[in-house]
């Protein structure tokens, strides 16, 4: 493949890393000036005393929230000013969308993220990440950086600068739609989230390539991950230490929602890709 092709995930990719690590840096700094439990958690931390910094148990919730976002908002800036590989007014085009044949591909990534959730249901996530999740769902600032200000942001950074512009670079549809899936998919920094974003992923971008702009693909990723908070509002703990087996007596019934999903999703996001062409603007 041409190299000029893939540039775009690279270079969007290496930027989020950057202003990721940026972003740690100024939380790490805000906590050492603010607590001093977490001056010691830090330390504990580096030295190897601890495999884990709570991050949580020691500095505010909203802090950690604020920072994510900014650092999120921060990125998605950088890319449109140094890679120019972001256009606002196309990527928020709502008067494009065709939302009759969109209401399938809606239906088809529900059913698809909870044929997911059940296939993966045996990978654990890291108790840093769980405790984040938890943490998070109970906070305002928190639900808006999980629920609106990331599901936003992240579409605008993997299928719009990613995606997008090797679209328009020349790559394949099913290329570019694949490589922002695998991109979303490491960024997760975890094998538990990971492998269930990388087949969210994939329906996001398919969602992006036929609509050519991230507004149907937002709406399912704030869809999706209100699911989770609310899973996570509600239930707490016992959610994320409660499996389908558990929760429903053995694996039998998960299998039977798991098949059902997953075929319907694929039967929807076919018809989706048949039926779906955008309003002139």
């Amino acid at each position: 493949m041409n190299l000029n092709k893939v540039t775009p995930a690279i270079l969007t990719l290496l930027i989020f890393l950057l202003m990721q690590g940026i972003g740690t840096a100024a939380l790490f700094g805000m906590g050492i000036l603010i607590s001093p439990e977490f001056a010691t958690a830090l330390s504990e931390y580096v030295s190897g005393a601890t495999d884990e910094l709570p991050l949580l148990n020691v500095l505010p919730v909203s802090l950690f929230a604020l920072t994510l976002m900014a650092t999120n908002i921060l990125t998605v800036l950088a890319c449109r000013r140094i890679l120019h590989n972001i256009c606002f007014k196309s990527a928020f085009d709502y008067a494009s969308v065709n939302w009759q044949p969109g209401i399938l591909a809606l239906s088809g990534g529900i059913l698809g993220a909870i044929g997911m959730s059940v296939l993966t249901d045996s990978v654990e996530m890291p108790d840093s990440m769980q405790q984040a999740s938890l943490a998070l769902s109970r906070n305002v600032w928190g639900l808006l950086a999980i629920v609106i200000v990331g599901p936003v942001t992240e579409e605008l950074l993997f299928r719009e600068a990613i995606a997008g512009e090797m679209l328009r670079r020349g790559a394949g549809p099913w290329v570019a739609i694949l490589t922002s899936a695998l991109a979303f998919s490491i960024v997760h920094f975890n094998f538990a989230q990971g492998i269930y974003a990388l087949p969210l992923g994939i329906l996001l971008g398919i969602i992006y390539f036929k609509t050519g702009n991230i507004v149907l693909s937002s709406l399912l990723h704030i869809i999706n991950n209100s699911i989770v908070v609310l899973q996570l509002y509600i239930v707490g703990e016992e959610f994320v230490n409660t499996s389908y087996a558990e929760l429903f007596g053995g694996m039998l019934i998960p299998y039977i929602i798991m098949t059902f999903s997953i075929v319907f999703c694929c039967f929807l996001m076919c018809a989706f890709w048949r039926h779906y062409v955008p309003f002139a603007t």
